[in-house]
């Protein structure tokens, strides 16, 4: 479904047969309604346009005038960030699968620098965003980390989401570790026979 939220990724794939100069344009409206959610916004706005060559880039720009709307899609991935930061605190900043976090973090990140809200510029905000979300155990290991590092740049989200990143990749491991050891106990209960004596 094209909502303003999935609008990027839509649009770099809908792109490619936009800018095709071989397909007739009235093919690319066909494409384009089958590129909509049936029954959706985004599918009653290129309906109301007869499906001819002449409507396709009318449709066109209307469908990205009310997707590519930025400062809309801005708003949405820092109330994203704020959900994520109001679910930690409603679990009383509780252990939260650290994975499921970073990853969640990372891509609303990522969108928010493909709109031009870049990490440097928008720093003094989002890094505060990015700690509150974090649960109290990871916050406290980041502020020694901190506190430890001879750098002066420590304070930068790229640092912290390093940081994050290093977390999950330590969680990994020990979590391999130990269910390595008992899919070992499994396999050995399994292939060892009783002794009869």
């Amino acid at each position: 479904m094209v909502t303003q939220k999935n609008s990027l990724p839509f649009w770099s794939q809908f792109k490619k047969i936009h800018d095709d100069s071989s397909i007739a344009e009235e093919d690319k409206m066909q494409y384009l309604l089958q590129f909509v959610e049936p029954h959706s916004k985004a599918e009653r706005l290129v309906l109301s346009f007869p499906a001819t060559a002449a409507n396709y880039s009318k449709a066109i720009e209307q469908l990205r005038e009310w997707l590519g709307r930025d400062d809309l899609l801005v708003q949405i991935y820092v109330r994203d960030l704020l959900w994520l930061v109001m679910k930690n605190a409603v679990k009383g900043r509780s252990k939260t699968d650290l994975t499921y976090l970073y990853e969640e973090l990372e891509g609303k990140l990522r969108a928010l620098e493909s709109l031009g809200r870049t990490q440097e510029k928008y720093r003094d905000f989002l890094i505060p965003l990015v700690e509150s979300c974090l649960p109290e155990e990871t916050l406290l290991a980041w502020e020694r980390s901190r506190n430890h590092e001879s750098t002066q740049n420590t304070r930068s989200l790229e640092h912290l989401m390093n940081f994050l990143r290093k977390e999950v990749q330590g969680e990994e491991m020990v979590q391999l570790a130990r269910t390595g050891f008992l899919d070992l106990n499994i396999i050995s209960e399994r292939t060892m026979l009783p002794l009869n004596v």
